[in-house]
């Protein structure tokens, strides 16, 4: 049984491999390469961000192995998807700081926003709504 668990979890995943938030150099790099640094890293989060989720997935696995042992092996407990992700969110956070400080034109396109973290936008959100129902009371009470 602790030889199956011991390799269970070296295969639960890969190993994530998070890019670091700062660079020797950063704040001494161009707009210009500030501008497509940071567009490189919204494509690459936009395209690893349905990744990241994996609790569909590993259910499904859950679910088919109780059944047969195989799927079981499939499983991916590493969050490396989701590392990865909050890795680039804080670089691309920490270059629009140093494109604000060097007042950077991204080319009347205007500088990016923010990306706020997955507790952050949850926080943002129930706040919102907070402010959507309480308006909503006040016009029904009006």
């Amino acid at each position: 049984m602790l030889a199956v668990s011991v390799f269970y979890t070296g295969c639960a995943g890969r190993q994530a491999n998070p890019i670091p938030s700062y660079l020797p150099g950063n704040e001494n790099r161009s707009c210009r390469a500030l501008q497509a640094e940071i567009a490189q890293l919204e494509s690459d989060m936009q395209r690893i961000l349905p990744e990241t989720n994996k609790f569909g997935y590993n259910a499904l696995c859950v679910a088919g192995g109780i059944l047969v042992i195989v799927p079981f092996f499939f499983m991916d407990l590493k969050d490396a998807d989701k590392i990865e992700w909050e890795a680039m969110r804080v670089r691309h956070n920490r270059l629009l700081v140093y494109a604000a400080e060097k007042e950077c034109d991204f080319g009347g396109k205007g500088t990016p926003d923010r990306i706020l973290s997955p507790e952050e936008a949850m926080k943002l959100a129930k706040q919102k709504a907070q402010e959507q129902k309480q308006q909503e009371k006040e016009k029904k009470s009006n």
